[in-house]
C-alpha cells in the first residue's frame, strides 16, 4: 500500500466531512421551520448523513492502523537486516534536528 492513495482518500474524506457540515446546516435550517413527519425526515436524513461519514472515517482509520503496521514492520525489517546503515541515518538525523533546533534558539 503507498501512501498516495491513502492521501487521496483523506483528502476525499476531509471534502466529504466538508460537505455532510454544509449539508446539515442547510437542513437543520430547513427542519427549523417544519414539524411533524417533515422534521423527522430531515432528521434522519441528517442521521443517515452522519452514519455514512462515520463509516468512512472507520475504514480510512482501519487502512492507516494497516499502512503504520507495514511500514513499521518493515524499519524494524531494515534495522535488522542493516544495523549499522540504520544507526548511521539516526545519527545524520539527530545531527539535522540538533542543527535546526539550535537556529531557532
Amino acid at each position: 500500500m503507498s501512501a498516495n492513495p491513502t492521501a487521496g482518500e483523506a483528502d476525499r474524506l476531509a471534502a466529504d466531512i466538508q460537505s455532510l457540515v454544509a449539508d446539515a446546516e442547510s437542513m437543520l435550517d430547513a427542519a427549523a421551520g417544519e414539524s411533524g413527519d417533515k422534521a423527522d425526515a430531515t432528521r434522519e436524513r441528517i442521521r443517515e448523513r452522519l452514519a455514512d461519514a462515520r463509516e468512512q472515517i472507520r475504514r480510512l482509520e482501519s487502512k492507516l492502523m494497516i499502512e503504520a503496521r507495514v511500514a513499521a514492520l518493515a524499519a524494524d525489517r531494515y534495522v535488522h537486516e542493516q544495523p549499522w546503515q540504520a544507526v548511521g541515518i539516526a545519527a545524520v538525523l539527530g545531527v539535522v534536528v540538533g542543527v535546526l533546533l539550535s537556529r531557532n534558539k
